[in-house]
Formats: C-alpha cells, structure tokens, sequence
C-alpha cells in the first residue's frame, strides 16, 4: 500500500470507530446525527462502522500476491512467440 492508500485507510478507521461509538451509544438511546432513528434501529451505524473497520483491517494485513515465475523450457528457442 502506498502513503496515500494508508491515509486514507487510517481516515477511514476514524469514520468507523466513530459510527461503532454512533450505533452503540444509538442501539439504547437512538440516535440523531442529521438524520433520526429509534433506540433499536440506533444500532445501525454500528453495522456501518463495523463494515468499514473490518475491510481496513484486511486490507491493511493482506500482503501482495507472489510474483508469477517465468518458465524456462530448454528445450524451446526463447525468440518467435
């Protein structure tokens, strides 16, 4: 990952962390943040934020494919193809 996928990742985390605190703190109590829900439908952020921290999280562990290695036939001329 480059520096500028991180940053973005690391931005991305904060949103999550901050719609998981959103919807857990809404799941009791609501939850208005420009928009309104109901105590028990407070708890969708959560689901947002989850969503959101999860993929950063594999994203950020995931390492690159191995390199496809390139055959070698001896008994082929290298050059026509």
């Amino acid at each position: 990952m480059s520096w500028f996928d991180k940053t973005c990742a690391v931005l991305a985390f904060l949103l999550g962390v901050v719609f998981l605190v959103l919807g857990a703190v809404g799941l009791f109590t609501g939850c208005s943040a420009n928009f309104r829900l109901p105590p028990i439908l407070g708890g969708l952020p959560a689901l947002v934020g989850w969503g959101i921290v999860r993929s950063i999280r594999v994203a950020w562990r995931a390492s690159r494919p191995p390199a496809v290695p390139e055959l070698h036939f001896p008994d082929r001329p290298t050059t026509g193809i």
